[in-house]
């Protein structure tokens, strides 16, 4: 706000696009329209004093395409050639590329290349398809405003909730883990289906999670804390500083009315969308997609861009609705502590058909294949009954 003569002037800022909230698909988008071109006019809006916050987002080399992966490598912090899984009756390891990106390392990377497109410390107060109000009274007026400022609750979706809280630690030995612990379910099963996640940063550096697939969004940090570090105590990682910590909630999609959900006047990316793996969370694949989406759409200078977003979401939510009744399986149809059984269900598949859960790729056969791979058996992970009534409930 600027004052002139006793009067209080609004500042106006004028942009071709404006991508509100600085999170992982404004940062993605923002990334890939620099790349493709120097001096294309856009603004990213962030509330906070660094893009990105403070996340790790990791994600299957399977996830995105050899093309998107090329351009997606500059900012990659960590990658694997296999990862591990851990459950009470059954272990493996999957010969398939993990990857990771960290915040901090994105921020660092990105902001020489976008830092005059992006105005931090700055709340949003009011958007429309024409212009975005600040806190502060400036208004930013745009051709194209694009909505990524994370998942809010709607009434139009149903969802159950992943949370985790992690610490990032530095031993004074090392560590002895080669490739990350994807879920370690062997731990107590406790506030639903729990596991415990482990990134090797380096040879004495780590990240340690607690997750849990909950009915309820509650996050006692301390109690997590303390299991993390009687996890840390069995596996002898006892010498270390903590470094960092970090804690989230996750939506872990159920049903919904996502017509409605997306029926808004600005187009929505990222959380906001809901444009995540209905099961895992996993958002990466969706943010790579959607700037691919968005730049050629821009740099095809097509008038369809909020249209072809729309359609994105809608198309993507369709495809998922195998994802959503496993999950209504894994909240509505077994007990709590009986969660875990499903997962380590789908983990004796073959290592094609986990690629294909992670990066939703599924043929309609290969969802009736992955269903029988679950259920078959003397002892398949839930009742049939169950199964059945979890999948048509609707609310």
């Amino acid at each position: 706000m600027v004052k002139y003569g006793g009067l209080a002037l609004v500042k106006t800022i004028k942009t071709k696009l404006l991508i509100a909230g600085g999170g992982l698909a404004s940062c993605l988008l923002a990334y890939r329209i620099k790349s493709l071109s120097s001096d294309f006019d856009f603004l990213v809006v962030e509330k906070d004093n660094q893009l990105g916050g403070n996340h790790n987002w990791s994600f299957h080399t399977t996830d995105i395409s050899n093309s998107q992966l090329e351009w997606l490598s500059p900012l990659i912090s960590y990658r694997w050639n296999e990862h591990n899984v851990v459950f009470p009756s059954y272990s493996r390891t999957i010969k398939k590329g993990y990857n990771t990106i960290a915040s901090i390392d994105m921020h660092e990377k990105l902001m020489p290349l976008i830092d005059s497109h992006v105005l931090f410390n700055s709340s949003i107060n009011y958007l429309n398809n024409k212009v975005a109000k600040l806190d502060d009274g400036t208004l930013i007026e745009a051709d194209i405003i694009i909505d990524a400022m994370g998942y809010s609750p709607s009434e139009d979706i149903s969802i159950a909730y992943q949370k985790f809280v992690g610490i990032e630690i530095n031993l004074n030995k090392p560590h002895n883990l080669e490739s990350p612990i994807l879920m370690d379910a062997s731990v107590e099963q406790t506030d639903g289906y729990r596991f415990i996640y482990t990134l090797p940063f380096t040879d004495k550096r780590l990240l340690v999670e607690d997750t849990r697939y909950s009915d309820n969004m509650q996050i006692d940090e301390e109690e997590y804390l303390a299991e993390i570090i009687k996890y840390m105590d069995n596996k002898g990682w006892q010498d270390y500083k903590i470094i960092n910590r970090e804690k989230g909630v996750l939506p872990i999609i159920l049903n919904g009315n996502y017509s409605r959900f997306i029926d808004k006047e600005v187009e929505m990316i990222g959380m906001k969308a809901l444009l995540c793996h209905p099961t895992t969370g996993y958002s990466l694949p969706h943010a790579v997609m959607i700037a691919d989406l968005i730049t050629d759409k821009l740099f095809n200078k097509s008038n369809e861009i909020a249209a072809d977003i729309k359609q994105y979401s809608i198309q993507s939510w369709k495809r998922d609705e195998f994802f959503r009744m496993l999950n209504r399986m894994l909240f509505w149809g077994c007990e709590p502590a009986a969660r875990y059984k499903i997962l380590q269900r789908v983990y004796t598949l073959p290592e094609s058909l986990i690629a294909k859960f992670y990066s939703r790729q599924y043929s309609f056969f290969e969802k009736i294949k992955m269903m029988i791979g679950m259920m078959d058996g003397f002892k398949p992970p839930i009742k049939i009954s169950n199964a059945l009534k979890a999948i048509y409930r609707n609310e």
